[in-house]
C-alpha cells in the first residue's frame, strides 16, 4: 500500500511543481517583459496556459512516470441514463455543500485585505469569448482533468482498494485547484467522480459529468452575469461600487436593470433548488447504505487504506507543492495590503 502510495505522490508531486513553475514563472516572465501585451491579451494567455500547462504538458508528463505501475482491471459496466440522471443531482448537491465550506475559508483570507480577485475574475469572464469560453473551461478542461485524476490515478492506485482510490482521487484533484473557492466541491465531486469510474469502468462517465457541470457554469452561469454587466455599462453604473452609487437607484437605471437581473435571480433560484435536492439526495441515499465500497479479502483495511495517504513520506511532495500553489495565491495579496498599510 505505502509503496504504492509512494510512487503516486513522488510522480504526481514531480507533475504539480513543474505546473506550478510554468504557470507562474511564464506568468511572470511575460508581465514581466511585456505587462502591456499581458493586459491587453489576459483571456487569450489564460487559456493558453492552461492548454500549456495541463493539456500539453501535466497529462503527458504523469501518464509517462505510471506507465510501468500496475493497473487494475476494473469491469466495464453501463450507467444507464436515469443513473445519469441521479449523479447529475447529486454532484450538484456536493458542490453546494463544498462551495459553502470554500467561501468560508476564501471569505476570510481575501475579504480583510480588499479581495480584489473578485473583479478581476468578473473583468476577465466578461470580457472573454463564449465560444472560446465554453471550449476550454466545459469541454477541454474537463477531459484531461478527468483522464488525470481519475483514468491515470484510480487505475494505479485501484489495486489496493476501493476507498484510498476515491480518496486520493477526490482529495488531489481538490488540491490541484490551488484555491479555496473552489478545493472543497472539487474534492467531494472528484471522489464521487472516482466511484462512478470504479463501478463503470467508463471514464466517459465521468467527462460528462463535468463537462455538464463545467459547461452549465461557463456558459448559463456567466452569461447572465454578462448580461447585467453590459446593461449596467451600458447606462454608465460600475456594478463593483454600486452601493455607494446613488444614481444605482433612479427608476429608469432600475428599470434597464430588471430583466437581467431577474433572469440572473431565477437562474440562480433554480440552482439552489438543483442543489438542494441533489444534497438530500445523496444525504438519504447515504443513510439507506447504498454506497457500497468494496474491501477485497486481499486489500488492507479502510483504516490503512485512508491512513497511507499521510502516512506514506512521498505523497507528502504532492502536499507540499498544492501548499505552494495556495500560497502564491494569497500570500501575495496580503503582503501587499500591509506593505500598504
Amino acid at each position: 500500500m505505502n509503496r504504492t502510495m509512494n510512487s503516486i505522490g513522488w510522480k504526481y508531486g514531480l507533475m504539480a511543481v513543474v505546473y506550478i513553475v510554468l504557470n507562474f514563472g511564464i506568468s511572470a516572465l511575460l508581465q514581466w517583459l511585456v505587462p502591456d501585451f499581458v493586459e491587453k491579451h489576459a483571456v487569450i494567455l489564460t487559456y493558453a496556459m492552461i492548454i500549456l500547462t495541463v493539456d500539453l504538458v501535466s497529462f503527458p508528463l504523469v501518464l509517462l512516470l505510471t506507465h510501468n505501475m500496475p493497473k487494475a482491471n476494473i469491469e466495464k459496466k453501463r450507467l444507464g441514463f436515469g443513473r445519469f440522471l441521479l449523479c447529475v443531482l447529486i454532484m450538484y448537491g456536493l458542490v453546494l455543500a463544498g462551495a459553502l465550506i470554500g467561501m468560508i475559508f476564501q471569505l476570510v483570507l481575501t475579504t480583510p485585505f480588499g479581495n480584489k480577485e473578485s473583479s478581476e475574475l468578473v473583468d476577465l469572464l466578461i470580457n472573454s469569448n463564449s465560444f472560446l469560453r465554453i471550449f476550454m473551461v466545459g469541454i477541454l478542461a474537463p477531459i484531461f482533468e478527468e483522464l488525470i485524476f481519475r483514468k491515470v490515478l484510480i487505475d494505479h492506485v485501484a489495486p489496493k482498494g476501493e476507498l484510498v482510490a476515491i480518496l486520493a482521487s477526490g482529495i488531489m484533484f481538490g488540491l490541484f485547484h490551488g484555491n479555496f473557492q473552489q478545493c472543497f466541491f472539487a474534492a467531494f465531486i472528484g471522489c464521487l467522480f472516482a466511484y462512478i469510474y470504479l463501478k463503470t469502468g467508463r471514464v466517459i462517465y465521468t467527462i460528462l459529468l463535468h463537462m455538464f457541470l463545467n459547461t452549465v457554469t461557463s456558459g448559463i452561469t456567466v452569461e447572465l452575469i454578462k448580461w447585467v454587466y453590459k446593461a449596467a455599462e451600458g447606462i454608465g453604473i460600475d456594478l463593483y461600487s454600486a452601493a455607494d452609487n446613488p444614481d444605482l437607484y433612479n427608476v429608469s437605471n432600475v428599470q434597464a436593470l430588471a430583466l437581467p437581473s431577474m433572469a440572473l435571480i431565477l437562474w440562480i433560484l433554480l440552482l439552489l433548488f438543483i442543489m438542494l435536492a441533489g444534497l438530500v439526495t445523496f444525504i438519504v441515499i447515504a443513510c439507506m447504505k447504498k454506497i457500497k465500497i468494496t474491501r477485497k479479502e486481499e486489500d488492507d483495511s479502510f483504516s490503512k487504506q485512508a491512513l497511507s495517504l499521510v502516512a506514506s513520506p512521498c505523497m507528502w511532495i504532492f502536499y507540499v507543492a498544492m501548499a505552494v500553489m495556495f500560497a502564491l495565491e494569497y500570500v501575495p495579496p496580503i503582503i501587499e495590503f500591509f506593505m500598504a498599510e
